[in-house]
């Protein structure tokens, strides 16, 4: 999205200098990445016109500094061109992992165009309210180390966020399985979340593999729409990982009071307390 002189557009470049700004030495990386990047310096040309000798600095580092030490009026009060070349800077650029970031450049053009044919129907499942499932969860299913038994639940991490109006979600796994050779297990897992045909549908690529899961939950309580958040979810899901068979398995989620990065992921018996009979029945049909 083209820079905008507005306070939102304002916001967000603020709060990705802040997290630029965490990591030492960042600002003055990405002051040195656009003062030798060529697109930035024809911004700056377009602008300054042909009478005008061509500066090498376009954003020194201390401009940057500046504008994230003392916060958005001073952002708001900066030179809007120089805002325009770091915010569309980031954007595009992946060397500088912020919220800016727009992975355009990444996708084949018939893609994009497809998108642009299709976007309205493409943005419906994208339209519900779904901030009501924000927060952690744990997810309990079938072990998928030992796909047969029904006596080992894994035990995994779920967590959904929602920003400006897109819900998203995070699954992790990390234990060791003593009955799987007593392999190491850990797996990342992000992706979208939908609501679309009356179901919430979650959507993820492996972040540390490759790898694609699927969760269709058909049913939830509390209500997506009312004033309470939703505690409980469960469904069916599938992951996709090499050439073969890929079996479904039906899942249960339960709201944690626990924080996300607190929640102990790994294989517990069926007959563990946490599961009470009805998430038992889901999961041993």
């Amino acid at each position: 999205m083209p820079w905008e002189e507005t306070d939102a557009h304002n916001g967000r470049l603020l709060e990705a200098l802040s997290r630029l700004a965490r990591e030492k030495g960042a600002l003055e990386r990405l002051a040195g990445a656009i003062n030798g990047d060529e697109r930035s310096h024809a911004i700056e040309r377009a602008r300054r016109g042909r009478k005008h000798k061509e500066r090498r600095t376009i954003v020194a580092e201390s401009t940057l500094v500046r504008w994230q030490d003392e916060g958005l009026p001073r952002v708001t009060n900066a030179q809007p061109h120089k805002k325009r070349i770091v915010y569309e800077f980031l954007e595009r650029s992946s060397a500088f992992p912020t919220d800016l970031y727009r992975p355009g450049g990444h996708f084949p053009p018939g893609l994009l165009a497809y998108a642009a044919e299709h976007g309205a129907r493409l943005a419906q499942p994208f339209a519900k309210d779904l901030r009501k499932l924000d927060g952690a969860f744990e997810l309990y299913r079938p072990a998928w180390t030992t796909p047969d038994r029904r006596d080992r639940v894994l035990v995994s991490r779920l967590l959904f966020t929602t920003r400006d109006g897109f819900t998203r979600f995070r699954e992790e796994q990390d234990y060791i399985d003593e009955e799987f050779h007593g392999a190491r297990i850990h797996e990342i897992d992000e992706g979208a979340v939908l609501f679309t045909a009356a179901n919430i549908v979650l959507f993820a690529l492996g972040m540390n593999a490759e790898r694609v899961k699927l969760f269709v939950v058909n049913s939830w309580f509390d209500q997506l729409g009312g004033p309470l958040p939703v505690t409980r979810l469960s469904g069916s899901m599938m992951g996709v990982s090499g050439r073969r068979d890929h079996p479904g398995f039906p899942f249960v989620a339960a709201r944690s009071r626990k924080p996300f990065a607190e929640i102990e992921t790994g294989i517990i018996p069926a007959t563990d307390r946490r599961l009470d009979d009805q998430t038992r029945r889901l999961l041993a049909p």
